[in-house]
Order: structure tokens, then C-alpha cells, then sequence
């Protein structure tokens, strides 16, 4: 057994290799995706495949990168130093399939596996019916791009298969590809180093002892935390909006989708907590599905940020979580239905709803609804100058019964930083005609909501597609306890001196001088204004 000292003097030498994996991986990457988003998550896991640490990276990772060790332990394939497997299906371990993870495993002098390191990235493009990789009215996952199920990417340091080829082909930036990909495995050579340093100095006995006590101190103080709140059943619900219906752009798709709604039941004892999604509506036709592990994720980032976020995050924190959710579910998607969406704006809508029932079990209460997306943006075009441009735009936070919303941040599933203003116009043939807080957004209430922002793309290039995936357009997000309603926010494409509004989901073709205006909904209020 260890001392609690030398647990937590183990614990923060091991946490520091996912956050030193992660410096490798945004400093190695070629796209601003990954270099200035920093849209990628790294972890640890022990042989046995359960999560012993992670970075504080990308909340939406949290569910699909133990998924993908599981079931990479489950082929029963042969482990040997110098390998690894890459994964983006999203019905084997992914998310979606932008999200490209690479696992590889740990050996000592003696070859005796000591873990895994893995790191998740979000690759601009990797094929499909529209630049980005995320079209607005997918039906299917192929026209999402390549797929790749669980395989052997390296064997003894050695390329093997064709998923590296398969994943550069597939893209209208291969060479993008090449070096990100090359950038993922970097960081995990620096993380299975430092991880083969760390249990040389500590020895192979105590780091088996070390993992199997931190899992069992976070299952311990997730336990103490839930004895905290108030035990009970706590209900909860959520839209997915469906798209207006807007005339007069040529090659203008959206989603076939009405209203999609999100239910939760949790149910809260003193050392357990059930998240019951039964009631969700079934999966759609429309890419916005969300696989199980974006759904487990959402579960997981409610969890600890609802409790207490300094229990240290690793599979014992996640011990007392029993999450109920069918098959065939929008949560629970079966292939090949779409889900380029799922990931990035059901997972928003999905932790707003889990944060408004599990709130009611909490002292304080349940906090305001944030902005509720991630307002994905994309534009590409494919030609003589190839590009694929990619960000998310922050938005406002709901007020809290601690503190006022923050304005213009990205709020719950994603933690990504905003694309500098240079990079973004140095790396493609855009500009940016504004950049500003819609001041005053916010809802009003005794703690306001943040405020949204508004941003202005000028497109300098022919023949460019605009993909937006977003929500909060028509359905505003709620204050509670006497807080109002945060504002709505807006898509806009300016071409030649006429304002067309555009819906929530969309892609559709661009012309050179066209603006894409993009306007992001506030926070809702906390409190009545006394």
C-alpha cells in the first residue's frame, strides 16, 4: 500500500505526461485546427485499459478515448513494443469522424506492457460530400468521409495497412493530414517515454499498486461528493432545433429534421447516481446523432463539474454512473446513420439538459443554460489552392448562483481556444470584417448570462462551400429562477450589398466577396433581479 503522500506525489508526476503530450501534439501539428484550436485531447491508461490519467483538454474526448482502449483489448490482438492503432469509426470507439485517435502501448526494458498512451485530433477534413467533413444534411456516415475502424497503424515502429494512405487520400488537404497524423504519433512517443521513465523510478510494483489506488481514491471521493447532494428524482428536458426554411440561394441544403427533443431522468443516492435517457427521441436521418461515447462523455463532464472537478479524472471517477440509454436512440445511434453533429452540437444540447437536472440536487441549485453550441463553421474549396477551414465560435454562459455568465467563451463539451485573427487570415483566403461582443446579450437576471459574439468572414476564393452547424437560433436559452431567457443568435450571408438569413444546419455553395455573418446566442440569467 502506498502513503497518501507518495499516492499524490505519483499522481502529479503522472498527470504532467498527457499535459506534456498535448505541448508536443499542438506544436508538432501543421493545422491551425490543432496548432491554434488545440483540438485534441491526450491520456493515460494502465494495462488493463482503464484510464489512469487525462489532460485537461476536450471535455466532449472524455467518453470515446476508454472506449477505444476497451475494444482495442477485446481483439485479442498481439501487443508489442513500437505498435500502434488507429481508430475514427464512431460505432468502434470515435466520435466523429473528423476525430482521428491514435493508440499506443507502453513497454518496459523487458517488454512487459506498462499502458497506453492515446491521444485524440480533429483532422479539418477527411473527405466526404462537403469540405469540413461534417455536411448539414447527411443521411448516411460515408458521405461523412473516410472511415476507419479499429486497426494496426504501426507494427515494431513499421507502417502497416492502408488506413495512413486511406486518410490522406480521402482529404482535400492530404498534406495536412500527413503532418498531423505524424504529430499525434510524436506526442505519444513522448508519453510512452515518459511514462516507461516514470515506473522505472518507481518501480513496477508500485506503479501497479499506484494505479489500482488512485482508481479507487476517485471512486471514493466521487462517493463523498454524491453523499452531498440531495438524494432524489430530478427531471429535465431540451431541443435540438430543426431548420428554418430559407428561399433564394441556389444549392442551399438542410437537414430533413423537425424539433429533436433530449430527456433525462437522474435518479441521485447518497453513492450512486443513474442517468436515465430513455425518453430521448429516436435517432434521425440527420447527422445529429450522438454516439454512445459522446453521450457517456456529456454524462462525465456534468458529473464532475456538477460535484467536485478536483476528484482527480480517471475510470474510478465514473464507477458510481450507471447511464441508460437504448439503442436506436439519438444518443445511442446504430450505423450507419450520421453523426458529424452529434459530437459537436448534440453533445452541447445534451450537457445543458443533464446540468439542469442534476443541478436540482445540488445546494446551490441548477445554473442558467449556456449558449448551447459550439457554432461550427466551415469553409473550403477544393482547386488550385485546396484549403478547409474549421472553427467553433464561443458564445455567453448561463448565470450561476456563484457568479455572472462569462462572455464570448466556448462553454461545457468543448474547451477549444478562438482561432487568432492572423493565423486564420495568413492560412486561407478569408478575412475577417469584424470581431466583437454583442454587448448587453446576456439575459438579465441577479447573476446575467455572458454575452454572444459576432464575427464577419469575407470569402476571397471561388467556388467555396459554407457548412454551419449551430442551434440557438429559434430557441432561446433558459434562465432559471427568475432569470430571463439569453438572446438568440443569428446566421447571416451578405452577397452583393442583399442580406440572405440563413437557418441553424445548412451547407451551400460561395461566391467570391460573399460575408458569412455569424451572430452567437447569450446566456441565460440566474436569478430574479431583486
Amino acid at each position: 500500500m502506498l502513503d497518501a503522500a507518495e499516492l499524490e506525489v505519483m499522481r502529479q508526476a503522472l498527470t504532467a505526461i498527457p499535459e506534456e503530450m498535448g505541448v508536443v501534439l499542438v506544436r508538432s501539428a501543421y493545422s491551425p485546427n490543432i496548432k491554434e484550436r488545440r483540438d485534441a485531447s491526450c491520456a493515460l491508461f494502465d494495462p488493463l485499459g482503464r484510464m489512469v490519467a487525462q489532460a485537461e483538454h476536450i471535455p466532449v474526448h472524455l467518453g470515446s478515448m476508454p472506449m477505444a482502449v476497451e475494444n482495442l483489448l477485446a481483439t485479442g490482438d498481439e501487443i508489442g513494443p513500437g505498435d500502434s492503432w488507429i481508430v475514427n469509426n464512431p460505432y468502434t470507439g470515435g466520435s466523429h469522424l473528423n476525430d482521428v485517435t491514435v493508440i499506443s502501448p507502453v513497454h518496459d526494458r523487458d517488454d512487459q506492457l506498462l499502458g497506453f498512451v492515446v491521444n485524440k485530433a480533429h483532422h479539418a477534413d477527411v473527405g466526404g460530400s462537403a469540405p469540413g467533413s461534417m455536411p448539414a444534411a447527411a443521411t448516411s456516415l460515408l458521405e461523412e468521409g473516410v472511415v476507419l475502424d479499429l486497426q494496426p497503424l504501426k507494427k515494431a515502429r513499421q507502417w502497416v495497412g492502408d488506413a495512413r494512405e486511406r486518410l490522406i487520400e480521402a482529404s482535400r488537404t492530404p498534406e495536412e493530414r500527413r503532418a498531423d497524423l505524424g504529430a499525434q504519433l510524436s506526442a505519444n512517443i513522448v508519453g510512452g517515454r515518459r511514462l516507461a521513465e516514470h515506473v522505472e523510478r518507481y518501480g513496477l510494483a508500485r506503479w501497479g499498486a499506484f494505479c489500482d489506488q488512485i482508481i479507487d481514491y476517485s471512486r471514493r471521493r466521487m462517493v463523498a461528493a454524491l453523499g452531498d447532494v440531495i438524494p432524489g428524482t430530478y427531471r429535465a428536458e431540451g431541443y435540438i432545433e430543426a431548420p428554418t426554411v430559407t428561399e433564394g440561394l441556389k444549392g442551399l441544403e438542410v437537414p430533413d429534421m423537425g424539433d429533436v427533443r433530449i430527456a433525462v431522468e437522474v435518479d441521485v443516492s447518497p453513492d450512486r447516481v443513474v442517468f436515465d435517457l430513455s425518453d430521448t427521441d429516436r435517432q434521425v436521418n440527420a447527422p445529429w446523432n450522438a454516439p454512445y461515447s459522446v453521450t457517456l462523455s456529456a454524462v462525465y463532464f456534468t458529473l464532475r463539474a456538477m460535484t467536485d472537478p478536483s476528484i482527480p479524472p480517471n475510470h474510478g471517477c465514473y464507477l458510481p454512473v450507471e447511464v441508460v440509454c437504448p439503442k436506436g436512440s439519438l444518443l445511442n445511434p446504430e450505423p450507419p446513420h450520421p453523426v458529424g453533429a452529434g459530437n459537436v452540437e448534440t453533445s452541447q444540447i445534451l450537457a445543458g439538459v443533464l446540468r439542469s437536472a442534476f443541478g436540482q440536487a445540488t445546494r446551490d441549485g441548477p445554473v442558467a443554460m449556456s449558449q448551447g453550441t459550439m457554432n461550427n463553421v466551415l469553409i473550403g474549396a477544393t482547386g488550385e489552392r485546396p484549403f478547409t477551414f474549421y472553427e467553433t465560435i464561443g458564445g455567453g454562459e448561463g448565470g450561476s448562483p456563484w457568479r455572472e455568465g462569462m462572455s464570448g467563451v466556448h462553454t461545457h463539451m468543448t474547451n477549444t481556444a478562438n482561432t487568432p485573427v492572423e493565423s486564420l487570415e495568413v492560412e486561407y483566403p478569408l478575412r475577417v470584417r469584424r470581431l466583437t461582443l454583442v454587448r448587453g446579450s446576456g439575459g438579465q437576471g441577479q447573476h446575467s448570462g455572458g454575452d454572444g459574439v459576432h464575427k464577419e468572414l469575407v470569402v476571397l476564393a471561388d467556388g467555396a462551400v459554407l457548412t454551419i452547424l449551430s442551434d440557438g437560433r429559434r430557441i432561446p436559452p433558459r434562465g432559471q429562477l427568475g432569470g430571463d431567457e439569453g438572446r438568440v443568435g443569428l446566421n447571416l450571408l451578405e452577397r452583393n450589398g442583399k442580406e440572405h438569413p440563413l437557418p441553424s444546419k445548412l451547407t451551400v455553395p460561395l461566391t467570391y466577396g460573399d460575408v458569412v455573418h455569424i451572430e452567437t446566442p447569450s446566456g441565460g440569467g440566474w436569478g430574479t433581479v431583486e
